[in-house]
């Protein structure tokens, strides 16, 4: 009998464990505490990606459903089976996109007709949460809220654009000021358990703020989540064998280092996944749809953390159809996503075209780390499974920041200056540690809570 399926795109996933049978969309009802044993590859494979990948994580016998699975249960046992990915033969049929829009406009307001609260879209100063405010048809049921990435956040291209959008549109706006993020990291492991590194609690700060200027109204939220990936601002390369295969996912930065942390080698538990997909990633198409299903797994905190502070998500771009046919259309359309500047254009909000003052500037995760200290991660508890000396390295880089860690900071955090420090080999070791760190951090708490069991 089959109890659970893998969603197309990994979406809502699915843990289970091979030896208890238990399985749920939180991994935490799946942990076994007082029976947990680590999973050296699972780890070494979170610990470099920032997140859960391939169908495994740190617990061993603790796994999730990918797509094309299903998990079936047989005689109080559970058995996972794999069939054919259908989706290659439904790439390179041409799309038009009056019928893109038309799928669009349709899934949005078909959605926002089975519910009678306002609308809150995050908004930033990028085309998918822009196209989710054009496309809604009631504008004056939209609650749109933005967090600046800069100092000076009012100045953040997120904020000029996105006040500019609702000026245009005539909906309501507000900016959220964040910087406090740090103080939710043991708010993140009863979401998320060791799937995800503690990354996006950010957003914890941003949507609890929402609810306290809402009256904690219940609102639905509408994401634009990985829209950018069908529209055409994703390319991913050419994939020639396992180690490219690897690349597929990484978060910018957002991880710790495995090699430094383990010294594990995990690049099998992918190799039988790369041999069954080595045909399809000759298409371009497909390449892109498995590095989303890869990075669904932490993607879909975007949506999992406002639900929590009670805004109900949805987005249209995880929808299958929707995602192929935006995939579709003719490649020359996508370039620079010209499809959807044109559209912007006609409606007035093609703020690319136009001159503003803005900054690029991303200085969130410095700004949290220099305004709210973290407390040292726990190198008696790690290290049972993560080198001390790595621990010891991170805990010092983060512990104090000096006056000639400021100025290297400041200039790190200066667009142009930064890609020419790049050039020159400088790294960003504060901020390495700092990722390293909130990526460790759920192993921790999840060793602390096995050893309390």
């Amino acid at each position: 009998m089959e109890v659970a399926k893998g969603n197309w795109i990994g979406y809502g996933t699915i843990f289970y464990h091979e030896q208890n049978g238990k399985f749920a969309s939180n991994i935490e009802e799946v942990i076994d505490y007082a029976a947990l044993e680590i999973d050296q590859q699972g780890l070494a494979a979170y610990l470099d990606y920032g997140y859960c990948v391939f169908g495994h994580t740190p617990v061993k016998h603790v796994k999730y459903l990918l797509p094309n699975e299903s998990l079936h249960l047989e005689n109080g046992k559970l058995r996972v089976l794999k069939s054919a990915d259908t989706i290659v033969h439904k790439l390179g049929i041409t799309t038009s996109e009056d019928d893109v829009f038309g799928l669009l406009e349709q899934a949005v307001n078909g959605w926002a007709a089975g519910f009678s609260e306002d609308i809150l879209i995050p908004t930033s100063g990028g085309f998918d949460s822009r196209l989710m405010n054009v496309l809604v048809h009631d504008k004056s049921r939209i609650r749109s809220y933005t967090y600046g990435t800069s100092f000076d956040q009012n100045q953040s291209r997120e904020a000029v654009y996105a006040e500019l959008l609702a000026q245009r549109l005539g909906t309501h706006w507000n900016r959220v000021d964040l910087g406090t993020f740090n103080n939710y990291i043991d708010q993140w492991y009863p979401l998320f358990g060791p799937t995800v590194g503690a990354s996006g609690t950010y957003h914890m700060e941003f949507y609890e703020k929402i609810a306290a200027m809402e009256n904690q109204r219940k609102l639905q939220l509408l994401s634009g989540i990985i829209g950018d990936a069908w529209a055409g601002a994703v390319n991913v390369p050419v994939i020639n064998d396992v180690s490219d295969y690897l690349k597929l996912g990484y978060t910018h930065g957002m991880r710790a280092d495995a090699s430094l942390a383990t010294g594990v080698n995990y690049h099998d538990l992918v190799e039988s996944i790369y041999t069954d997909q080595r045909e399809a990633l000759a298409l371009p198409s497909y390449r892109i749809i498995t590095a989303m299903r890869t990075k669904m797994m932490l993607l879909q905190y975007l949506i999992k953390v406002p639900a929590a502070y009670g805004f109900a998500g949805y987005s249209p771009f995880i929808e299958e159809e929707i995602a192929l046919a935006m995939l579709n259309l003719p490649a020359e359309r996508k370039l620079n996503r010209q499809w959807q500047r044109d559209f912007f254009e006609k409606n007035h909000v093609l703020f690319e075209a136009e001159k503003h003052t803005y900054t690029y500037q991303n200085t969130l995760n410095y700004y949290a780390l220099l305004h709210t200290p973290l407390p040292p991660l726990n190198v008696e508890v790690l290290k049972e499974v993560i080198n001390p000396k790595y621990l010891h390295w991170i805990n010092s880089r983060i512990a104090t920041i000096g006056k000639k860690e400021r100025i290297f900071q400041q200039l790190m955090h200066m667009p142009k200056v930064k890609e020419v420090l790049k050039m020159l080999g400088f790294k960003n070791g504060l901020l390495q540690a700092y990722f390293a760190y909130i990526t460790i951090k759920p192993i921790e708490m999840m060793l602390t809570k096995r050893n309390a069991s």
